[in-house]
């Protein structure tokens, strides 16, 4: 039997075969037309004739690959005007969308099954699918595809040559048949005055495909012009243009809305502003309410006599000890209290406990405390946190109220940090489904940028900025003031040190203020109950405090645990050609 012979036996074995396997439907023949212009796009029509025998299917889908990666570098070219019908013109229910480096288009009705032979017929049109070398302009074009899970009885494609040349005019022209990567040519080729047709000698197997290869002499294709150059530059490029324009808003944003409408000169005062508690005080000078202004108020509040504090001494494992710290409910709120003040004592009591060895270690120390509401710093971990917010509010809409702020600052910082995170959310969204990397890239940044400033977005009102100053002018005093000044001070004012302390603690100073009172105080204010037989230092009285306060911070904060083609190279240089290179391909199936 001559060979010819036997491949026509193999295919109609082959083809027996199909009938009964998974893969029953089979293409009976890919037809493709592609039509050359001389700027170097061309439209490409597709004629699809599968026969599904007495298989029950939707259609088909067809997957075309538009990004193509080779060498760490991505080619991205443009396929529009997408038309799908039968061979009557009639359209098909289809569904088109681009996923990954593929424009995946799926055709049929989910509703409805089909059996026998079908034509579909996809058209569209390629820019950027050309290759350009020094000596002629190529197209390589993947005609079928090397991904349908199917045999395709015949394939064939006909170029349709661009305008004022002839197929004499060639310079060179090859096809390839067979796997991805084969070099077999079991297919042929034949030029006329304006086309030149391919079609393969045998049958394609699954994942098989037939792609071509055209050499162009130079100056026929004269590329795409100018202007859709530059358009083309633009589609790549444009996120750019919202670099500057989002730097411009949050510059303009910051000038007009988050820049302190004057600035003033600051000079020491020996007081903080009337009628300012520490948190207000803190609050003001860096325009946030932290844990230091919070627990600034329960030193105030022991001073001005609402409660006394007690140091406890527990001990543990290797004897080291732990401190913990009792408070005294020595008054109820009242009238003379804000509300921030207000809403910190009566949470405390409302939140916080003592156990009865805890009790009797206060009892030891203060006797009088015991008919008194008592609760332990320690008792607070995990239960006070969710009095936190109230309290920062009432602070800031103090400070709203008497107009030092034009708003609640935090309303502020979370306002522009809410649009960091949406530029953020929206060019991720936004760049993955349109497949644009600098988008992401640039809303990124913006995002960043935007979250960075809102910590600086808040101000104050031109009252606010002279409060400011002149707290800050307090701190200059806490921390430069001699220990000369401070003794002819203490004639005027004895309790001088306790009254300021709670401010200097806000403010971040209270080693120093402490420090001037070295050797000056030689008792331990009635409010705070220590170490008994321990002489009072005001410095290690103002750490040991300090401690207090940290403990009640960390307590009163502590919440409970809860693959597409490469393209890019020609087929007639470096290793030739092969089958499923250069552009279009892809591949389908059946649905």
């Amino acid at each position: 039997m001559s060979n010819s012979g036997q491949r026509r036996l193999w295919t109609v074995l082959l083809f027996a075969v199909i009938a009964a396997t998974s893969w029953g439907y089979y293409i009976e023949s890919f037809d493709v037309e592609i039509n050359m212009f001389n700027d170097g796009s061309y439209s490409v029509t597709e004629m699809i004739t599968v026969n599904f025998g007495t298989e029950q299917r939707h259609g088909i889908y067809r997957n075309i690959p538009y990004k193509y990666k080779k060498d760490f570098k991505t080619t991205k070219v443009l396929i529009s005007d997408i038309k799908i019908t039968d061979e009557k013109g009639e359209k098909y229910e289809r569904k088109v969308e681009r996923d990954g480096y593929y424009l995946k288009m799926r055709v049929g009705s989910p509703d409805f099954t089909i059996t026998g032979r079908h034509i579909y017929v996809i058209k569209y049109h390629v820019e950027r699918g050309m290759l350009y070398f020094d000596n002629y302009d190529e197209l390589y074009w993947n005609v079928t595809g090397v991904d349908w899970n199917c045999y395709i009885n015949s394939a064939s494609a006909v170029v349709y040559l661009p305008k004022g040349m002839r197929g004499e005019d060639i310079v060179k022209a090859h096809c390839f048949s067979g796997a991805y990567g084969a070099k077999e040519s079991n297919c042929s080729f034949y030029t006329s005055a304006s086309t030149i047709e391919f079609r393969t000698t045998e049958p394609l197997g699954v994942y098989e495909g037939l792609t071509i290869g055209i050499a162009f002499p130079k100056g026929v294709i004269t590329g795409p012009s100018l202007e859709k150059r530059l358009w083309w530059l633009f589609l790549k490029i444009w996120p750019l243009l919202l670099l500057p324009l989002g730097l411009f808003w949050t510059i303009y944003q910051y000038l007009t809305r988050g820049r302190d409408p004057i600035n003033l000169s600051i000079a020491p005062r020996y007081d903080p502003p009337e009628k300012f508690t520490p948190a207000e005080a803190g609050t003001l000078v860096d325009e946030r309410v932290d844990m230091r202004d919070m627990t600034s108020t329960i030193v105030d509040l022991a001073v001005r006599g609402y409660i006394k504090i007690v140091e406890l001494d527990k001990k543990k494992l290797l004897f080291l000890s732990n401190k913990d710290y009792a408070l005294v409910k020595l008054r109820d709120a009242d009238n003379y209290l804000k509300n921030h003040e207000r809403l910190m004592l009566t949470g405390l009591f409302r939140k916080g406990s003592i156990v009865a060895d805890d009790k009797v270690m206060v009892g030891a120390k203060c006797p009088d405390c015991l008919n008194k509401e008592i609760i332990t710093i320690s008792s607070l971990k995990e239960n006070f946190y969710t009095e936190l917010p109230s309290i920062k509010n009432a602070i800031y809409v103090q400070l709203v109220n008497n107009k030092y702020f034009p708003s609640n600052p935090e309303n502020v910082r979370n306002k522009y940090m809410g649009t960091g995170i949406t530029y953020i959310a929206v060019s991720l969204i936004a760049g993955i489904i349109i497949q644009n990397i600098l988008l992401i890239v640039v809303g990124i940044f913006l995002g960043a940028i935007t979250m960075i400033i809102s910590r600086f977005m808040p101000r104050k009102t031109r009252e606010g900025v002279m409060k400011a100053v002149h707290i800050a002018g307090f701190e200059e005093f806490v921390r430069r003031v001699e220990k000369d000044r401070i003794e002819r001070m203490i004639q005027d004012d004895p309790g001088i040190f306790e009254r300021l302390l709670p401010f200097a603690m806000a403010l971040g100073c209270a080693d120093q203020w402490a420090s001037k009172f070295e050797g000056i105080f030689k008792e331990s204010p009635k409010w705070f109950v220590g170490e008994p037989g321990v002489s009072f230092a005001p410095y290690y009285f103002a750490n040991r405090l300090g401690n207090a306060i940290n403990t009640a911070g960390s307590a009163m904060n502590s919440r409970p645990r809860s693959s597409g083609a490469g393209g890019g190279s020609s087929s007639f240089s470096g290793g030739g050609g092969f089958s499923g290179g250069g552009f279009g391909g892809g591949g389908g199936g059946a649905w």
